[in-house]
């Protein structure tokens, strides 16, 4: 039977992004969720993305591809709930969220009984702009025995060419774990990056001096990267909550890629920077939430936020476009 049905669990920014793109450019397509106990907001933005909103096991089995956008700590319990509500159709499941590879490994585990096609998913870039003028990779690999069926999902995803449907990349012989180790990498510098300077730019808040002293260096010898950090601080904020799982995914991504290494047992695991960034991020999470925290947090997220606004105000008056 051909590719007809999508279900995406769940719309949250990105996953609904993907819809409005396949509702627009490949509008054939039935678009399922569900949003049951989903936030009036979720709904909204998922109605506007050409979903359509059925129980759970209803859209798990009518729907021929199934794909997982969640926060990464959320990847496990969906994919068990998934199972439990197969049927008689096998759909093909893809684990697109942030996760490693061994985590990767063990929601493949959970399908392996049902024998249905597990693709092994990771994407990269921001949400889809409402003109899509920007929409981000998909990257796809799977088991040697999924290889006809990794090739049809991303010809259906795709339309069939570039700019017909979602960007679409598979990366062929790469295996299962092969898009979540290009994400957990990339994940890494990119999200590891931006945690880092915010980790340092709450530190310097110490000094008004240093503080002053530290964004008119960034902005004279590091203008390109001081460029990122001024939207990529702000941005980070609201998704925080999120990354904290991405963080952990990553270093156990690490752990197990060197565990085995000689001088392994010689060192403290430098998987724990990425522990250390989870918890950062969970601090600037908890900072957003609680509406009554206390002065000292309100005043770290107030000052990181500022720094952010004076640096882009420091770019535009000494960089000109």
């Amino acid at each position: 039977m051909p590719i007809s049905t999508i279900a995406i669990l769940y719309p949250g920014a990105m996953g609904a992004s993907l819809a409005h793109v396949l509702s627009l450019r490949l509008p054939h397509l039935r678009l399922l969720t569900s949003l049951s106990h989903r936030s009036p907001s979720t709904i909204a933005r998922a109605a506007a993305s050409g979903l359509v909103d059925i129980p759970m096991e209803q859209a798990v089995q009518e729907a021929d591809v199934i794909l997982s956008v969640l926060p990464p700590s959320e990847a496990v319990k969906l994919a068990k709930e998934v199972a439990g509500h197969l049927g008689e159709k096998k759909p093909v499941y893809i684990e697109a969220n942030a996760v490693s590879p061994e985590t990767v490994a063990h929601i493949s585990s959970i399908f392996q009984p049902h024998n249905i096609p597990f693709l092994d998913g990771s994407i990269i870039g921001f949400p889809a702009t409402n003109n899509l003028s920007s929409i981000p990779k998909l990257y796809l690999s799977s088991k040697p025995e999924w290889g006809d069926k990794l090739r049809e999902v991303a010809d259906v995803l795709s339309g069939g060419g570039v700019g017909k449907g979602l960007r679409v990349k598979v990366m062929e012989d790469a295996g299962e774990g092969g898009a979540s180790a290009l994400k957990m990498c990339y994940g890494g510098i990119n999200k590891g990056a931006t945690g880092l300077a915010a980790l340092l730019v709450l530190s310097r808040a110490h000094s008004p001096g240093t503080a002053k002293a530290l964004l008119d260096e960034m902005v004279e010898s590091q203008p390109a990267f001081t460029q990122k950090l001024v939207k990529g601080l702000p941005d980070m904020v609201p998704k925080a909550y999120r990354w904290v799982g991405e963080m952990e995914e990553i270093s156990a991504f690490i752990t197990a890629s060197i565990i085995d290494t000689p001088s392994a047992s010689q060192h403290t695991n430098p998987a724990d920077t990425f522990q250390g960034l989870a918890q950062a991020f969970q601090r600037i999470a908890d900072d957003l939430k609680e509406k009554e925290a206390v002065e000292k947090k309100d005043e770290e997220l107030k000052g990181l936020l500022d720094w952010a606004e004076e640096g882009k105000s420091e770019l535009e008056r000494r960089h000109p476009k």
